[in-house]
């Protein structure tokens, strides 16, 4: 169980301190700076957001296939040119995500 905070700890930093802390806190996944400071300064672990451009470039990807999917026709249709087209766009889309992560 976790104890209640009943200390109050007052620091004094430097413009540039402070954005150095600030700068560290929003690479973390702390939701506030309180929680951030209370884990570095009694030695707990800060868990840092990691971004892998590969991994958003190809989400964003999936999220164009998925639009495309959603203007396919669902049933009863026919195919014509305009859901060959999409089929297509999609093909180009799935080829693209492929290379990306072939590199």
């Amino acid at each position: 169980m976790k104890s209640e905070a009943k200390r109050f700890l007052s620091i004094r930093l430097s413009q540039d301190e402070f954005e150095k802390v600030r700068h560290h806190l929003q690479q973390s996944t702390c939701r506030s700076q309180t929680e951030y400071v209370r884990k570095v300064l009694t030695n707990q672990p800060v868990t840092i957001k990691v971004r892998d451009q590969a991994r958003e470039d190809i989400l964003h990807e999936l999220g164009v296939i998925k639009s495309l999917l959603k203007r396919l026709p669902v049933s009863g249709a026919t195919v014509d040119a305009d859901v060959l087209n999409l089929i297509r766009e999609i093909n180009l889309t799935f080829r693209e995500i492929a290379k990306k992560c072939s590199q």
